[in-house]
Parts: C-alpha cells; structure tokens; sequence
C-alpha cells in the first residue's frame, strides 16, 4: 500500500476500460469457459496470470490462529486499507525475497514494535532488491540470518506465540545456484512473536501445462524476448508467469512490448490473407 494505492489501480483500470476494454471479473478458466472456447474466438491471447499461492511452510502451524500468508497480506493492506488491517507487536515474517520486504515493511508502518524477517541463507544469497533491503533497515526491521523455522507455539486460546527456528550452515550452490544450507543439530531457539506471515515464493500455476504446445522452463512460460510470443504462436505472456516473479514495471514493460509483437502478427496475418 505505501508502493501504490488501490485508488491508482482503480483509476488506471478505469482509463483502460473507457478505451473500450470488456474486464470480466470472475471468471476460471477451465470452468467458465475453455481453452479452447478463447482459440475459437480471439485471435491471439496473452497470459499475464501471474504466479499462484504462496508456497507451503511445512512446519507445525496448522490451525493456528494469526499464521497468514504473504499474499492474504498484502491484499488486505490493499483492499482494507493500513487503518483496517490487524498486525501483531512482534511480528515474524519468513523468506528472504521482495514479497517478504514487502510484508516486514508494511508491518513496522502497521504499527508493530518488532519485526523479524527469518531468511535461511545469508545475506549475499538474499534474491531482494538491495534497495529493498536498505528500505527494511530503515524502517527497523531486524534480519535473522541462516535460521529456519520448525513449528509455530501456540498459546491457550490456539494463537501464535512464539517461532521456533534452527540455526543453519551454508554449504556449496545448489540447483538455485544459491549455496546449500542444513539445519545445526541441537541449535534451536524461539522468538517471541504474536504473528507469523510466510513469504516463500508463489508456487507455478499447472493450467499453464494444459496449453498445447506451450514450452515451460521451470515452470515459467518460455517466450521471444521482443515480441513476448511464445512456442504456440496464438499465445503471447509476461509478468510473473514468464519472469518467476518481478516487479509491477517489468510486467507494465513486457505488457507493452506483447501488444506490439500481437499487433505484427495480427498484421502480416492480415497481409497473408490478402495476398493469398
């Protein structure tokens, strides 16, 4: 919310729908309408779905009460407004990318007293911004390097209160060409917080594997970096779901970029048929 106000979406929203654009709000697909139903009747398509809910914890902390995702967060920082979100005084916030600054960040403004952002790997492995970062640090957030969560404590009434974490060592790179890391044996300790929020990373989104002849890698929608046009050339992406997670003006520059490679295809389309 102190990135950008839900007014200024509105406003932008509005401006695209008074250039003659039909919004459909509500609408799955897969249950409301098909793949193939969108082939049938568009000329070309552009997925910019994003990236689906955050990825699992895998600790102890079902049913326990004041334990949130990143993205329900957010959202309600957005659609609430700050005066109408609860926050808790001691706050833990686990991941170390810009959705989990995001979160620690807007906590502090909320009104927590205490911040603490759990990042299993180092700092120099930490895939935020820099200036995500140094923003965190000016607003008091305090980094709790190479700990991993192990369950959430909760107190009589079923409310967080308390995170229990376990130091770690960093060894070689990984597959994320990230180094390794492994929990120390007998090196627990608990951090008194009254809420929990996860802020992992967003997990793929499998629909995006039922297109036909879509490449994916990783998970990601492989695309023409000029043109944002993908393996099937009625499909045009970007955003997160090309990306893996970025910021809104990379998804406003491949938006961009996408209309003009469907505008040349439609075009030599056109030319095509007139020519034939």
């Amino acid at each position: 919310a102190y990135k950008m106000r839900a007014e200024d979406s509105m406003r932008e929203t509005e401006m695209i729908r008074a250039l003659g654009v039909d919004i459909r709000n509500g609408v799955t697909i897969g249950r409301d309408v098909s793949l193939e139903q969108l082939e049938r009747e568009y000329d070309a398509i552009f997925l910019g779905v994003g990236l689906g809910e955050t990825d699992d914890l895998n600790i102890e902390a079902d049913n326990i009460r004041r334990c949130a995702d990143a993205l329900s967060f957010i959202e309600k920082t957005k659609t609430n407004g700050f005066d109408h979100v609860q926050i808790g005084t001691q706050v833990a916030v686990i991941g170390g990318g810009n959705t989990a600054i995001d979160v620690a960040t807007a906590a502090r403004r909320l009104g927590a007293e205490v911040v603490y952002m759990i990042y299993r790997r180092s700092r120099e492995e930490m895939s935020a911004f820099d200036y995500e970062y140094e923003l965190a640090k000016v607003d008091g957030v305090t980094f709790v390097w190479q700990a991993a969560p192990v369950r959430v404590v909760p107190d009589a009434r079923g409310r967080a209160q308390g995170l229990v974490c376990v130091k770690t060592e960093l060894g070689p790179p990984d597959s994320s060409s990230r180094r390794s890391f492994r929990p120390i044996p007998g090196s627990e300790f608990t951090l008194e917080v009254d809420m929990v929020v996860r802020a992992l990373g967003q997990k793929k989104l499998a629909f995006l594997q039922d297109i036909p002849n879509l490449k994916l890698d990783g998970g990601k929608v492989v695309v023409n970096a000029e043109t944002m046009q993908t393996a099937n050339p009625k499909y045009f992406a970007g955003g997160d779901c090309v990306n893996g997670g970025g910021e809104v003006v990379d998804a406003v520059a491949h938006g961009k970029r996408a209309a003009r490679g469907i505008h040349a295809a439609l075009a030599a389309q056109q030319r095509g048929v007139a020519h034939a």
